[in-house]
């Protein structure tokens, strides 16, 4: 069985994941802007994924707003007194730049699978849905659910243990770059909370 999962997504970037050992997954995240690389233990994962759908709400405003000016242009006839010497040129323009504006839509627009972590429900590893097809997606994806529910059940630990090794895992993450320093804190509390039951 295949061992690792390669992504990619135009303008979006790449994602990468393989294992280094039976438990321990790396994860390798490149964007426009930044790149990161964090090992994690598959125990401190919840097997049960959520999705996270990210709305391109900017792209999509200035698409209404582009196409709504263009048809003004195009349908309405009282324009046709006000001397536009060039109006064909305004419509081709806001045609165009709402045609712009809704490819960055679609383009930035995603669905994403997450692992959260057990405890603080803070997610931890982010895939995009059904790349590179969805028959690999789906193999790679049971793999970690299963390595990580046989993990947990071989390790029988109590929830202070738990609570620790998940803290544990949630600060190298944040130190490799992988979250940031609110959401570190954020789970750090939680799980204080949880040792302290």
């Amino acid at each position: 069985m295949k061992l690792e999962l390669n992504q990619k997504k135009l303008f979006a970037g790449e994602r990468q994941f393989s294992f280094r050992d039976k438990t321990t997954l790396s994860v390798k995240v490149k964007t426009l802007k930044s790149s990161c690389e964090y090992l994690i233990d598959v125990v401190a994962l919840d097997p049960k994924m959520k999705s996270n759908f990210i709305f391109a709400k900017k792209s999509l405003i200035s698409f209404i707003i582009f196409l709504n000016i263009s048809l003004l242009f195009y349908l309405t006839p009282a324009l046709d007194f006000f001397e536009l010497t060039n109006k064909s040129w305004y419509i081709a323009g806001a045609t165009i730049f709402s045609l712009i504006s809704f490819i960055t839509f679609l383009v930035f627009t995603q669905y994403e699978r997450v692992f959260i972590a057990r405890h603080t429900k803070i997610p931890l590893i982010r895939f995009y849905n059904g790349l590179p097809n969805k028959k690999e997606f789906k193999k790679f994806i049971n793999m970690i659910q299963e390595k990580s529910q046989k993990r947990f059940e071989h390790l029988g630990l109590d929830m202070q243990s738990q609570c620790a090794g998940e803290l544990k895992t949630i600060r190298r993450i944040q130190e490799q770059g992988g979250l940031s320093v609110s959401q570190y804190e954020h789970a750090k509390n939680k799980l204080l909370k949880f040792s302290d039951r």
